[in-house]
């Protein structure tokens, strides 16, 4: 029986207002509205749209993935890095954001559905005791944990623009493999995402010699579809050698040619790269994949269409 997708999405998602809170931020959450109706009006009944909802349990979940204090800072006192002063607001929504990954790694690991998406999810910088880069709760951490205690062999993959420190940092010492494929020369700086910046492509990876699969690897690229390709080459090595049998994406946007960062990929790329990874979760992960929005800047046209190509194409593929 074919499994209908999910989207985590309420319009509750709207409710993220960074910064100075006027509206200029550039992180602005009409991109998931728009790319949940994108998807829902390509695939119609197909589609389950799951409600984010906060559960009793929740918070402890936080709680085993960010510092205890720093998770009472933002649900207490409603304070977080990437907002002036104290916003409620804000601080519910990070919530439910991370809430909506929950919901779905839940039904993915009951079987519920194979494909999941969360356009607000996959919040890739976020630290252990801080937020970071528009990321207040790492949600794809608790996932990939999640997923290993069920019994699974989890694999997290980023192609956003920006490396997916966050993830790579809480998970290094786990048992989790952690892919990451961005731009040189750009945030983040100050974690090991970066080496062998003279390379045209540059690629740094830890192999732990006992279980003999990856913990972390890295590839930074100069931005066109073509390096995209071949980086993918190397996505498929690792996966080939580890198996995962569930995958988790961010599938940031923000790479597309016409969004703010240089990077130079077009929706065709976009649409290959999933068609390929596709075609590796259905060989090892019997089609199970988490997706997370991730970044994108251009959040009236190129971040929900980059979205909807993508998540549309896996679940094409996979299901």
């Amino acid at each position: 029986m074919t499994k209908n997708l999910q989207i985590a999405y309420s319009d509750d998602y709207l409710n993220w207002d960074l910064g100075s809170g006027d509206g200029t931020h550039i992180t602005k959450p009409i991109r998931a509205k728009l790319a949940t109706e994108s998807l829902v009006d390509s695939l119609g009944d197909k589609v389950d749209i799951i409600e984010p909802a906060i559960r009793e349990g929740d918070r402890e979940k936080l709680e085993a993935t960010h510092d205890p204090g720093y998770v009472s800072r933002v649900l207490d006192s409603y304070q977080a890095h990437d907002w002036s002063g104290a916003n409620k607001s804000n601080a519910e929504t990070a919530f439910k954001m991370f809430a909506g990954t929950v919901r779905l790694t839940e039904n993915i690991i009951s079987g519920e559905t194979n494909v999941g998406f969360n356009p607000q999810g996959a919040k890739h910088h976020a630290k252990y005791s801080h937020s970071e880069g528009f990321c207040v709760f790492n949600d794809m951490v608790w996932a990939a944990r999640e997923f290993k205690k069920a019994g699974m062999k989890p694999l997290y993959l980023d192609w956003d623009v920006h490396a997916g420190n966050g993830v790579q940092n809480l998970l290094e010492l786990e048992d989790i493999p952690t892919l990451s494929i961005h731009a040189s020369g750009i945030y983040p700086f100050n974690d090991n995402n970066h080496s062998m910046k003279n390379s045209k492509i540059a690629t740094t990876h830890t192999w732990h010699s006992t279980t003999s699969h990856y913990y972390n690897w890295n590839i930074e690229l100069p931005g066109y579809d073509y390096d995209l390709y071949r980086a993918l080459d190397g996505v498929e090595e690792v996966i080939d050698h580890y198996q995962p049998d569930v995958v988790l994406l961010a599938a940031g946007a923000d790479g597309h040619e016409n969004d703010i960062w240089g990077m130079k990929y077009s929706i065709d790329g976009f649409t290959w790269a999933s068609h390929r990874l596709s075609k590796m979760v259905e060989k090892y992960a019997e089609g199970r994949i988490l997706i997370g929005g991730a970044g994108g800047y251009q959040p009236y046209d190129w971040t929900p269409l980059v979205w909807k190509e993508v998540v549309e194409t896996m679940y094409t593929n996979v299901r």
